[in-house]
């Protein structure tokens, strides 16, 4: 216990601390996401202001209709030079209502169509703003930048604009830069919040888990001190009094316990199954040749080992359905059942066993009224109590299966004229794992569900179960299945 202590500690705060990063990740990605997003505003406001003050009375119509000569150029060049020195502008284009470019810091561009901007020219000789972010090739730079298109118009004309200013920003200077100067000290707060509940919640997991321990410490020392106390029961009424009360205290414990022990035992035949059933789905293919031919003695090897698989993969399905039971999650597939028919076929599948015993295994039916209920957990009724019959029948002995109507019931009647129930082991028959004594002391295979399965679904359909035995005589059970269910389960 004291091993597992600390890796319990250190579970919970490795899953307490990814769940923190996340909500961390979430919300520096939603401040870098405002960031960004307010520092390509601050980027396109500058471009607004460029165009506001640099273009707004220095440029003419004619800069837009045609190529600019080399003296307009130099003159475009030495007004633009500051925006590009000082505002992280790589390039300004001048486009004109025709779509081509009629001037451009980088020269080779001038007469040149936008290499993807055709639509965006399209929007702003409408009168909108554009903006874009794109990676592209300037003086032989390989850089992301922020494009934005704006329409440019005469001052105080509200028309069509004369043409589109096209500017491009350094990305990495304008806006991730700012960007990053807001996020990182989000983030160096974000990080030292982290650390803080870190070394907060080490000290309480701590002191947790160690009061588990004590906890787990102190049920262990009363469950002792019951023990004694019922060991030493016999010597006082007042002893006994007192352990009384102990006990009823543990048994709650008890109880939980079991509920805890019927959770695991669920758990464990859904993870056994699958495992069980894929071996037995290889083994078939292996007796079956499809790896290759086997010798006769690999072939008694790997039936052997077909059949064990195959009791154990019906006792996992035993013990699910046990804990499905005592869980009330037992469903019924509700459908009309001929309980005669039933036992015709139980009887006859049943027959090469009795047959390999030489017990007499004899089917009395009478036709019976059909029945609303689950066809296969009453087969499964049937197999299990002619199955208990014909195994605790000698050689020689007779095991009959009889069905009739009585008043308002179906009655289904097994009988054996085997080794018998002692009496006191009769009243704990159908409890789970319950072995009677005589079985224990022929060594006859078992493992003391398929009673308890028989009286879950009994109990299911509304019915019941019971027994008479004789030691020495045989055994008859009886199942009372109520014929008035019948409509109440088909409404």
């Amino acid at each position: 216990m004291p091993r597992n202590k600390p890796r319990l500690t250190l579970r919970i705060i490795g899953y307490t601390a990814l769940a923190l990063l996340f909500a961390a990740g979430a919300i520096l990605w939603f401040v870098d996401q405002r960031a960004t997003s307010q520092a390509e505003n601050n980027a396109a406001a500058r471009a607004h202001f460029i165009a506001d003050i640099l273009l707004r009375d220095r440029l003419t119509e004619a800069d837009f209709q045609r190529p600019v000569g080399s003296r307009r150029r130099a003159e475009l060049d030495a007004l633009f030079a500051r925006a590009v020195r000082t505002e992280g502008v790589e390039r300004i284009n001048l486009i004109g209502p025709s779509g081509f470019i009629t001037y451009s810091t980088q020269t080779n561009l001038i007469g040149d169509s936008p290499n993807h901007g055709s639509a965006h020219v399209e929007s702003s000789l409408s009168g909108r703003e554009v903006r874009e972010v794109e990676s592209t090739t300037i003086d032989g730079r390989r850089l992301k930048v922020l494009e934005t298109y704006l329409p440019v118009r005469q001052h105080g004309e509200s028309g069509r604009p004369l043409g589109v200013f096209d500017l491009y920003q350094d990305y990495e200077s304008r806006v991730a830069r700012q960007a990053r100067a807001t996020i990182l000290p989000v983030a160096g707060f974000i990080l030292l919040a982290l650390l803080v509940l870190c070394a907060t919640l080490v000290p309480i997991l701590r002191r947790v888990t160690a009061a588990v321990e004590v906890r787990n410490q102190r049920l262990v020392a009363q469950a002792s001190t019951l023990e004694r106390s019922l060991a030493l029961a016999h010597d006082a009424r007042t002893e006994a009094e007192a352990a009384r009360r102990a006990l009823s205290e543990q048994n709650k414990r008890l109880r939980e316990l079991d509920r805890l022990k019927d959770e695991f035992l669920s758990l464990v035949s859904h993870e056994l199954r699958t495992p069980l059933t894929s071996i037995r789905g290889y083994l078939d293919l292996v007796l079956q040749g499809e790896a290759g031919e086997i010798t006769p003695e690999q072939r008694r090897f790997l039936e052997a080992v077909e059949r064990n698989s195959g009791r154990l993969l019906r006792l996992v399905g035993d013990l699910l359905f046990v804990a499905q039971a005592d869980a009330g999650r037992l469903s019924l597939e509700r459908a009309g059942v001929d309980l005669s028919e039933l036992a015709a076929h139980c009887v006859e599948e049943s027959a090469p066993a009795a047959t390999e015993k030489s017990v007499s295994l004899v089917l009395l039916a009478e036709p019976v009224p059909t029945l609303v209920g689950d066809r296969g957990r009453l087969a499964q009724v049937l197999d299990n109590l002619v199955s208990n019959a014909l195994k605790f029948t000698p050689e020689g002995g007779t095991v009959q299966v009889r069905t009739l109507a009585e008043d308002d019931h179906v009655v289904l009647e097994v009988e054996d004229t085997g080794i018998g129930i002692p009496q006191e082991d009769q009243p704990r028959l159908f409890e789970r794992f319950f072995r009677s004594a005589m079985a224990e002391d022929q060594a006859i295979p078992g493992t003391g569900l398929g009673l308890a399965i028989v009286k879950a679904i009994v109990e299911a359909h509304s019915g019941e179960i019971s027994i008479s035995s004789r030691e020495g005589m045989g055994t008859t059970f009886r199942i009372l299945l109520p014929l008035a269910a019948r409509a109440e389960r088909a409404a």
